[in-house]
């Protein structure tokens, strides 16, 4: 087993893997620019096309003018959201949330960083670093949320056709209904074709896989089956079982009332969860996401305190992710709170709210009793451990201890997790 300290020099080493991942995917041998904001406008609230027309184009009389390159069927009923493309421009999406780094590639060109506001072309490609979640905003009014470490190329978005490609990760679309447009989201392997919905798409971790959450979804593959997935239904895309609609897992609940924690209530047949907080309702503006086999999550503390959405999912043994299970949170500023955290690599960080300055004992065993210890080593100055891997399944007991200093109560930080046995092999 080992044990080490939380490194100081993370967040160099998550950027030079995100680098690492970014160039895997698409070849990049150059970071560099930005891409600025193109002629696009996002609808807010109120907004009419005459009041947008007079606002970018200096006369409230070139209003048909949106209407027809946006394709837009009722002037009076704009959507707030919607990504309106003004006279002259060439984009066809924009970017309308971000959090953390994101890049366009385009062409030959050297990739550019992204900003919120800055205008997506037809065949450019968007990829989200490790950590950053990016919404785009469509001529048609549909979102398309990109997670942490994905990659889409957006094929053609004109208002009235959308095509997109997915070549690394997942998306989530929110897709307006259609009235004779096209939305479409294709992978290597089949394409998914909309036509008012909320779905995934996934090419993530060795698994291709639709899953439907509202509406339906038709899905052509390549050698020609087809198959339609009605909602809370997904299907692998390629390998054994591919294009067989299966049913989703139920949305999972949160057991957890308070605190820095979120605690899955068991699934039957789940084999691991995702958690994810959002800054809204419909989860476009994303702010954290975390796998756990456990169903046992930290809530981060370095996010502006306040109310969060969260969102649950239980993944079944074909690794079909399942219907989502929302709920509020609030996550208060200041110092982390106690908890456990399984990293990809097996091991897991143990946290606490440490003191400044303050120096720990931490000790690590298979017993409340902490005897026999597996661990007791010295923390210096620090709020967290790494601990592993752990090879034998069952629950593990931590505590850390304050070393006592002349007037000062010690304090005293205690938890347990649970290390599950290896999974049977995937079906």
């Amino acid at each position: 087993m080992v044990l080490s300290t939380r490194p100081a020099d993370r967040s160099e080493r998550a950027l030079a893997n995100n680098r690492v991942a970014l160039l895997a995917v698409l070849s990049f041998t150059v970071l560099s620019g930005a891409a600025r904001a193109q002629p696009t406008h996002v609808v807010r609230p109120g907004d009419t096309l005459w009041d947008i027309s007079r606002q970018h184009m200096n006369t409230p009389l070139r209003w048909p003018e949106l209407q027809r390159g946006n394709a837009v069927p009722v002037p009076e009923h704009l959507k707030p959201g919607q990504v309106l493309l003004l006279g002259g421009g060439t984009a066809v999406a924009a970017v309308v949330e971000l959090s953390g780094s994101a890049w366009l590639k385009r062409g030959n060109d050297a990739p550019r960083a992204l900003a919120q506001g800055a205008a997506v072309q037809a065949n450019d490609v968007v990829v989200t670093d490790r950590g950053a979640f990016l919404s785009l905003g469509m001529g048609d009014g549909s979102r398309l949320v990109m997670p942490s470490s994905s990659a889409v190329q957006v094929l053609v978005a004109n208002g009235r056709v959308t095509q997109l490609k997915l070549l690394d990760g997942r998306v989530e679309a929110h897709v307006e209904k259609q009235r004779g447009r096209e939305f479409e989201i294709r992978n290597r392997t089949a394409a998914l074709g909309v036509r008012g919905t909320h779905f995934r798409a996934r090419a993530e971790e060795g698994v291709i896989s639709a899953e439907v959450i509202e509406g339906a979804v038709a899905v052509s593959s390549a050698n020609g089956q087809g198959l339609l997935l009605a909602a809370a239904s997904g299907t692998l895309l390629e390998g054994p079982g591919a294009l067989q609609s299966q049913p989703l897992l139920p949305a999972p609940q949160n057991a957890q009332q308070g605190g820095g924690q979120a605690t899955v209530l068991p699934v039957t047949g789940a084999f691991s969860y995702r958690m994810q907080l959002a800054r809204d309702e419909r989860f476009l503006q994303l702010a954290y996401e975390e796998r756990s086999q456990q169903g046992e999550f930290a809530l981060p503390a370095d996010l502006q305190a306040g109310f969060y959405h969260l969102r649950l999912t239980a993944f079944d043994a074909r690794q079909l992710e399942g219907m989502p299970g929302d709920s509020i949170v609030y996550i208060a500023a200041g110092a982390t709170p106690a908890g456990v955290r399984r990293m990809d690599d097996g091991r897991y960080e143990i946290s606490w709210p440490a003191r400044p300055g303050q120096r720990y004992v931490f000790e690590l065993a298979r017993t409340a009793a902490f005897a026999p210890a597996l661990a007791s080593e010295p923390v210096l100055y620090g709020g967290g451990v790494l601990v592993g891997p752990l090879d034998m399944p069952g629950r593990y007991h931590w505590r850390s201890r304050e070393i006592k200093v002349p007037g000062a109560q010690p304090m005293v930080f205690e938890g347990s997790f649970e290390v599950p046995a290896l999974p049977p092999a995937r079906p």
